[in-house]
């Protein structure tokens, strides 16, 4: 069945920094002596390893961060102190299409520990992260270029879905990042981006406000 789709990025699309550089600020302040324990792991992670080592190391300890916190936790820092970067042009736009029946994908390298709570905030239908394990490591590649194709498309699969390709639409910050994933449909919007490129149109939002949960 072919279905309206609209795609979005989260870091710098729906709220207006990186979500894992709040975390770090979050987690800088909770627990002492941890940007220095960071930068040694760091450090020592990145000897002797592949550029795809060093890449994959850096997320790890980045991810690490989340062992300090409880389920709750996680889900309060999503609610108090990521939402509240939230593009109020962004949460305007998700309203809208969800009003004109599109199916809402919020696909990003963002973990799925803590971005599943977006979806208690805003109307989305499905949330597509980087997976981890128990631990809190990355476990397969990273959801971004690609991978964010491969697993749109194997969850639209699941639903028994087909993107309407002449009616559904995209958003992204970068286009570096996310071509493939925007070029699943026609229309595609850039965020405060400076990037010029055949088919793709610009909107420019600043506003900043703290997305609530509904009653």
């Amino acid at each position: 069945m072919k279905q309206k789709i609209a795609l979005f990025d989260f870091d710098r699309t729906v709220i207006s920094t990186d979500s894992i550089l709040i975390l770090y600020d979050v987690t800088a302040r909770k627990i002492p002596g941890f940007r220095s324990k960071l930068y040694r792991t760091l450090l020592l992670g990145s000897l002797f390893k592949s550029p795809k080592g060093v890449k994959k190391n850096v997320k790890d300890s980045f991810l690490s961060m989340l062992r300090y916190y409880t389920e709750d936790e996680i889900k309060a820092f999503v609610y108090e102190d990521v939402m509240a970067r939230t593009f109020k042009e962004a949460v305007d736009e998700i309203y809208a299409l969800k009003a004109a029946g599109y199916y809402l994908l919020l696909v990003s390298a963002s973990v799925e520990d803590y971005l599943k709570y977006v979806g208690d905030v805003l109307p989305f239908d499905h949330i597509i992260g980087t997976k981890t394990d128990d631990e809190y490591r990355m476990t397969g590649d990273n959801n971004k270029r690609g991978k964010k194709v491969d697993n749109i498309l194997g969850h639209l699969t699941e639903k028994g879905m087909e993107i309407d390709y002449e009616n559904s639409v995209a958003y992204s910050d970068s286009l570096s990042a996310d071509r493939p994933m925007m070029e699943l449909v026609k229309t595609r919007y850039l965020i405060n981006s400076k990037t010029d490129a055949e088919g793709y149109l610009h909107l420019d939002w600043h506003e900043i406000t703290h997305a609530s949960l509904n009653d």
